[in-house]
């Protein structure tokens, strides 16, 4: 049963709201860690006057702390169709909650879909339903920081061409100075990449530059200040991005290889995520045993070695908790449940229809 949530706050009178905004800094941070790890708790901090509003939106920006992801449920395709609100999971408390989010409203377009996490920030994609073919319909593509409620919209994508996965070299929030790398389809051709330098006052579909990046690209993450993708044939590239702001150069491939690895990979029934995890950086792969796209699966886990360029193959992620998403573009990242008590340890979490927020 989901329970009601709501962010909005009634007015109150500013003498009765003196003692908060009179706290000191170091108590605001205090209070804040403690609530951290559960997202609900830090909406309720936020709730109480605009100063700790501010207070929660600059923790959090300058130095998020870990955190119990919420299980966004998908919006229902069949009536009737709640536009005004979505139901989240929280694993923090084992709860449902009904959230006002009036998604239509809040980006001003339709068929709104996540296309990635990065430093705190949401992709979303909008696509602008007005134009009369499938040839023509525009592309938008924001990033939005659901605590400091900021919002940048990306430059148009190439034309004719699907954006399915974005990353960011840095927080937005901390760096003015950082690259969106996008994994984009165009039409009856393979998952291209495409990078942008955000500043240079470029907005249309000019500010992005293909990487001679080859074979499909299934994922991306940047891992140590380096962009690394996932090819659907296994080969691993490395891109040095370091300059290309400063300087306006192309990234440097610094590395092009497809790694050993330990037995036999069907690649035709097969997904794959990159994950960053404690300092290493994984490959993760999920089979479908069956016909059934609601039977049982088999994930396998290899941690890439760079210097080998080998693929290890991994028997347990011990005090971690991988989270993945049937689509891929949803993100996928990794947890400590030493940090997260309520995780399981060695476990993955697997969400097939909607995504983690």
């Amino acid at each position: 049963m989901a329970m009601a949530c709501t962010t909005e706050r009634k007015t109150t009178p500013l003498h009765r709201n003196r003692w908060a905004d009179e706290l000191l800094p170091e108590l605001f941070e205090l209070i804040l860690k403690k609530l951290a790890s559960n997202v609900l708790d830090i909406i309720r901090f936020k709730a109480v006057c605009s100063s700790w509003n501010r207070a929660a939106a600059r923790s959090y920006t300058s130095a998020p702390l870990p955190q119990y992801p919420w299980l966004m449920a998908p919006i229902p395709k069949s009536p009737p169709i709640d536009h005004e609100s979505r139901c989240f999971l929280s694993l923090a408390e084992n709860k449902v909650y009904k959230m006002g989010w009036n998604w239509k409203k809040a980006f001003h377009g339709d068929g709104a879909s996540c296309l990635g996490l990065s430093h705190g920030w949401l992709a979303i994609k909008e696509v602008n339903t007005e134009k009369k073919t499938y040839n023509e319909y525009e592309e938008i593509v924001h990033l939005f920081n659901p605590i400091s409620r900021e919002r940048l919209m990306l430059p148009l994508g190439p034309k004719y061409s699907s954006t399915k996965r974005v990353v960011l070299s840095s927080d937005p929030s901390r760096n003015n100075n950082f690259v969106v790398v996008v994994i984009h389809e165009p039409m009856f051709e393979g998952k291209k990449v495409a990078f942008y330098q955000h500043g240079r006052g470029r907005d249309n579909a000019a500010a992005w530059t293909n990487l001679s990046h080859g074979s499909s690209c299934a994922d991306m993450v940047f891992h140590n200040g380096h962009l690394f993708t996932l090819s659907i044939v296994h080969t691993i590239q490395v891109w040095d991005f370091r300059g290309t702001y400063d300087n306006n150069n192309y990234p440097t491939k610094i590395m092009n290889f497809e790694p050993s690895i330990n037995g036999n990979v069907n690649s035709m029934a097969v997904d794959e995520w990159l994950v960053e995890s404690m300092g290493e950086l994984l490959v993760v792969g999920k089979e479908r045993l069956g016909n059934d796209t609601r039977g049982v699966v088999k994930f396998f886990v290899y941690k890439l070695n760079i210097a080998a360029k080998t693929l290890e193959k991994v028997e347990s992620l011990r005090d971690c908790a991988l989270f993945l998403a049937r689509n891929q573009s949803a993100m996928s990242f990794s947890l400590s449940t030493k940090e997260l008590p309520r995780l399981k340890e060695n476990s993955i979490y697997f969400h097939r229809f909607g995504s983690y927020a």
